[in-house]
C-alpha cells in the first residue's frame, strides 16, 4: 500500500510547479508560475530624440529569461527600434532604468525573489546581429496628432547575455514617447 500511495503522490507532484502550498499552479501556464514566485519585472524609459539622433537601452541577463512584451508609445516623432545582440559597446551606460516587480504583493512566495537582470542607458554600441525591429511614426500634423503604439508582444524565450536596444529617430522632428519591456526571470 505503500508504494501505490508514494506513487499517487509523485503523480500528483508532477501535475504541480510547485511543491509550496498557495504557490503552485496546474502545469498548464508557464508565466503565472513566475508571477506567483516574483519573477516578472518591468521597466520603462522615457523618450526625447532629436532628430537623427539614437538612445542605446542595454540589457544585460546572467540567466535564461522569457520576453513577453515590448512596446513603444509615440506621441511625437518617428522611430526606428532594433534590437541587438554580440554589439560592441562605447561610453558609459551609467543611467540605470528600474526594475520593478509585476507582482510586489507582500502575498508572494518567501524569500522574494531578487532580480538578476540589470538595465542601463547612456552608452553607444556599433555592430551585432539585429534580432527585432519595428518602426512606430506618430501622425504630427495638427489636425490629426494621436498617439501611437508599436509592440511585440509573443513570448520568446531568450539566452543569457547582452542585448542593445536602440532607439533611432527617423523622421524630421525629436521623437517624444515611452518605451517599455516585461520579462520573466528563469533561474
Amino acid at each position: 500500500h505503500s508504494l501505490r500511495r508514494r506513487q499517487r503522490q509523485m503523480c500528483i507532484r508532477d501535475r504541480y510547479t510547485s511543491d509550496t502550498e498557495g504557490y503552485r499552479r496546474l502545469r498548464v501556464d508557464s508565466g503565472q508560475t513566475g508571477f506567483f514566485e516574483g519573477r516578472e519585472f518591468r521597466t520603462f524609459f522615457e523618450i526625447n530624440i532629436a532628430t537623427g539622433a539614437s538612445v542605446y537601452i542595454r540589457f544585460v541577463s546572467p540567466i535564461d529569461f522569457i520576453l513577453f512584451e515590448q512596446s513603444l508609445t509615440l506621441d511625437s516623432g518617428s522611430i526606428r527600434f532594433t534590437a541587438l545582440t554580440g554589439a560592441t559597446p562605447a561610453g558609459t551606460f551609467s543611467n540605470t532604468l528600474p526594475v520593478l516587480g509585476k507582482n510586489r504583493m507582500a502575498s508572494r512566495k518567501l524569500p522574494y525573489y531578487v532580480p538578476q537582470v540589470t538595465i542601463t542607458s547612456g552608452g553607444t554600441a556599433t555592430g551585432g546581429v539585429v534580432v527585432e525591429l519595428f518602426r512606430v511614426v506618430a501622425a504630427n500634423a495638427t489636425a490629426q496628432k494621436q498617439t501611437v503604439l508599436g509592440a511585440a508582444s509573443t513570448e520568446r524565450g531568450l539566452p543569457a547575455g547582452t542585448y542593445f536596444l536602440r532607439l533611432e529617430n527617423i523622421g524630421n522632428s525629436a521623437a517624444t514617447g515611452a518605451y517599455s519591456l516585461i520579462w520573466e526571470e528563469r533561474p
